[in-house]
């Protein structure tokens, strides 16, 4: 979930605090106010800092944007000198409040350190920030469905940035797990994340593409019953379910699986016969502003597995219609 999003309305919760006789027009108001002035509101050192960790994220993403396209050389150049500076902004925000997660999250993914040692680095962290979140919220219950037994103690938990940072941090290790070949780990952090009603993800994809690497047909399938009828439009279910039938040797059905991908995700055929390179997600999945962009996604996170089937790209090319779908979308997009 992007600061600009959680970082108002966690002000707005702040103030509405202190100022509970506000009338609706005067609460339309503050909610136009915080947008515009958010900094005026944040009294506190950690709404400081979730301020702070707001813009760093923004200026981030920004500078990332702004290397596409550059040369090679200059390209990695730049994103250095960016990830150097936005890492000595996050250790900022951490001085006006340490426990500020998703600038701890961010300066550990811009550590340079091996993705081992960024999951241990992680990992205590997500331990650190559930257990402050147990004491400052009661109702707070990380293997309840909502995170919550009660629905007030839910709508409590959707605005705290600490508990924002925490999701973070699981979704950031399920998708570490998953880059790393740690697959149950990735579908246990996984289905922690798709708990939390109130926390937009696809973690669900996450839990999809690990369970098609296990070869396990039960409980993929019964995720997706679970996950509803939706889930069934994703890359991540069209990919995932192609891969596992391919691993469990139903070749026909993998076949038929894959065109189905090919025709549903737009890109889909590109990204898998054409591995594209794709900013980090800092911290987790961004959201998207194109269709092809999920499945970039979906493609990009699956990379690790497919290459793990050395025979899979080979497989995939010579399924009828697929390249031809590849070299549509290439020519629409003037690739």
């Amino acid at each position: 979930m992007s600061p600009d999003l959680y970082m108002p309305a966690y002000l707005e919760h702040l103030y509405l605090a202190e100022h509970p006789e506000l009338t609706a027009g005067a609460r339309e108001l503050l909610h136009d106010q915080v947008l515009r002035d958010p900094q005026r509101y944040a009294t506190t050192d950690a709404a400081r800092a979730a301020v702070a960790y707001a813009e760093a994220h923004a200026e981030l993403m920004d500078g990332l944007a702004r290397t596409e396209g550059l040369p090679d050389g200059e390209f990695e150049q730049r994103r250095t000198e960016l990830f150097a500076h936005v890492r000595a902004r996050m250790n900022d925000v951490l001085a006006l409040d340490a426990h500020n997660v998703d600038a701890a999250l961010v300066a550990t993914q811009l550590s340079e350190v091996s993705l081992d040692t960024c999951l241990d680095t992680m990992r205590g962290l997500e331990r650190d920030a559930r257990a402050r979140i147990a004491r400052s919220h009661p109702g707070f219950d990380a293997s309840a469905e909502g995170l919550a037994a009660a629905e007030a103690d839910r709508e409590d938990l959707s605005w705290d940035p600490q508990v924002i940072g925490w999701m973070h941090t699981v979704e950031a290790l399920s998708q570490g797990c998953i880059f790393t070949a740690r697959y149950r780990a990735a579908a246990s952090y996984a289905r922690t994340v798709m708990r939390a009603a109130l926390y937009p993800s696809y973690a669900v994809g996450t839990l999809l593409i690990a369970l098609a690497r296990l070869e396990d047909e039960e409980a993929f399938f019964e995720a997706t019953r679970n996950a509803g009828p939706e889930v069934e439009e994703t890359p991540w279910y069209l990919l995932g379910r192609t891969v596992l039938l391919y691993k469990l040797g139903q070749r026909r059905s993998a076949r038929r699986a894959l065109r189905d991908f090919a025709a549903r995700c737009d890109g889909g055929a590109f990204f898998l016969l054409n591995p594209t390179f794709r900013d980090p997600y800092l911290p987790v999945r961004p959201a998207v502003r194109e269709s092809w962009e999920l499945s970039h996604q979906a493609v990009w996170e699956a990379d690790g597995i497919l290459c793990d089937i050395p025979d899979f790209p080979a497989w995939a090319e010579s399924v009828p219609g697929v390249r031809e779908a590849s070299d549509a979308f290439a020519s629409q997009r003037g690739l």
